[in-house]
Formats: structure tokens, C-alpha cells, sequence
């Protein structure tokens, strides 16, 4: 990571989690991008997430725990995949020259505050390791964001927010971004949600779908990801069970 990028993400840490001297007692991520919600004190939020493209399966897993007072903390796993053509083999990158590397195995550091009551800022951040096999590619991945999310009504809200992250994890283009979402109740199990991550890099893509909620715990989302017009990846769909609310022990 260059001098530039290293003083550019402190200063984006810092101005984030300056803001976390606030209190706040309060599903986590729409498709791609944080949902603006916070997972209760004590309990457990875990999500899986399937992206089938035409050639490939790419997967993401997170495991999140409620610490209390507005914050949340997790694992990450994500980019796990493989190819099921003819040559059905794992999918993994090792050169950062060809895009974002991945696997990766990232820790996520969450912090909710509230503004009114329909108005609440969250900033968070993931930060880890890739799995690649190459001890030169062992470098920090990170992906941070801030985010402003406004319920309307009940059971609907809008999310918008920026985000910053470095190479190794974005891939080619833009490091900095735009972050939004919604998610839209339409009856007491079913909700239209989408999501946009704007920019040129691995991430820049729309997802367009919805959610129904199977149980108080359980929520299963489905939905059409179209990549932005210089990101690499093909158009796919995305395939999403939500299981929260559970205590740890």
C-alpha cells in the first residue's frame, strides 16, 4: 500500500469512528452493501450469499455478533467460489494485476448512531487477509464505508453513504465510492430490495430483487446483479439466506 493510500485510509478511519462517542441501543446487509441495521446485544447474525453466474459460483459468508451500545463485530469469508464447466475446478485470483485477489478472510468492526428517530448513521469497516498461497499478496485488504440509512414508514428505509477501500480487495478502478439501497415493504413477508455500489472495480454493481421472510429468524433474498459498465464480472443471480436474532449461548 502506498504512503498516499495508508494517510488516505487513516484519515477515512478516523473521521468514521470519531463519530462513535455516541450511544445507541438499535437483517445487516441488503444484497452488497450494509442494510444500516445493528445486531442486538448478545445475539447472533449470520448471512450466505450465493452469486450463480454463467460459468462460475462466487459465495460470501458473514458472521456477525451484537456487542451492545450501537456496535456489532464478525467474520468474513469472502470470493469463495469455483468454475463448473468442463474443467470444474476452485476459483481463486493471486495476482493483484488481475483484479481484486481473493479469497479473503476479513474481521468487520461495526458502529451505529442515532440521529433522530428515523435517521441513523452507521460506520464500519473490514479489514483482513486474502487466502491467496503467495506470501507477496499477503497484504491488508480493506473495505470501510459511512452510511446514513432513513426508515420510512414501517418496515421500509433508504440507505445512502460512501465507501473507500484499497486494491487488493476492490481490484482495478476507483478505490472511493457512492453506497445505495432500499428496502420496501409490500405485506407482512415480503419486501422489494435492491442495492447499488457505484464505480469501475470488482464491486460496482447493481442488485435487484427481494426478501421473504420464511420466520422471525429466517429470511431468504433473491435478485438480478448487474455489474457497472467497466466492472469485469458478468451480469448473475444472487441467492441470500439471513438467519438472526439467535443467542450466542
Amino acid at each position: 500500500m502506498s504512503r498516499v493510500n495508508r494517510i488516505s485510509s487513516i484519515f477515512f478511519f478516523t473521521f468514521l469512528f470519531s463519530l462513535s462517542s455516541f450511544s445507541l441501543y438499535a437483517q445487516q446487509n441488503l444484497f452488497n452493501i450494509p442494510s444500516g441495521d445493528i445486531t442486538p446485544e448478545g445475539k447472533i447474525f449470520y448471512q450466505y450469499q450465493l452469486n450463480v453466474y454463467q460459468h462460475k459460483l462466487e459465495s460470501k459468508g458473514h458472521f456477525v455478533y451484537g456487542l451492545g451500545k450501537g456496535w456489532d463485530a464478525g467474520v468474513n469469508l469472502v470470493g469463495k467460489g469455483a468454475y463448473f464447466t468442463e474443467d470444474w475446478r476452485l476459483s481463486y485470483n493471486s495476482d493483484a494485476n488481475s483484479g481484486s485477489v481473493y479469497p479473503n478472510l476479513l474481521a468487520s468492526l461495526q458502529k451505529q448512531i442515532k440521529l433522530t428517530d428515523k435517521l441513523y448513521l452507521n460506520a464500519g469497516t473490514q479489514i483482513g487477509w486474502n487466502l491467496s498461497n503467495k506470501l507477496n499478496n499477503k497484504n491488508l485488504n480493506f473495505f470501510s464505508y459511512g452510511l446514513l440509512s432513513h426508515k420510512i414508514g414501517e418496515g421500509s428505509k433508504v440507505a445512502v453513504g460512501l465507501y473507500h477501500g484499497n486494491r487488493m480487495f476492490l481490484g482495478n478502478g476507483n478505490d472511493t465510492g457512492v453506497l445505495v439501497g432500499y428496502e420496501f415493504k409490500l405485506s407482512k413477508r415480503f419486501y422489494l430490495m435492491s442495492d447499488w455500489i457505484s464505480g469501475s472495480n470488482n464491486e460496482g454493481a447493481a442488485v435487484i430483487g427481494g426478501m421473504y421472510n420464511i420466520s422471525k429468524r429466517v429470511q431468504i433474498c433473491s435478485g438480478w446483479l448487474l455489474p457497472n459498465s467497466q466492472n469485469p464480472k458478468p451480469q448473475g443471480v444472487v441467492l441470500e439466506i439471513n438467519i438472526l436474532g439467535w443467542n450466542l449461548w
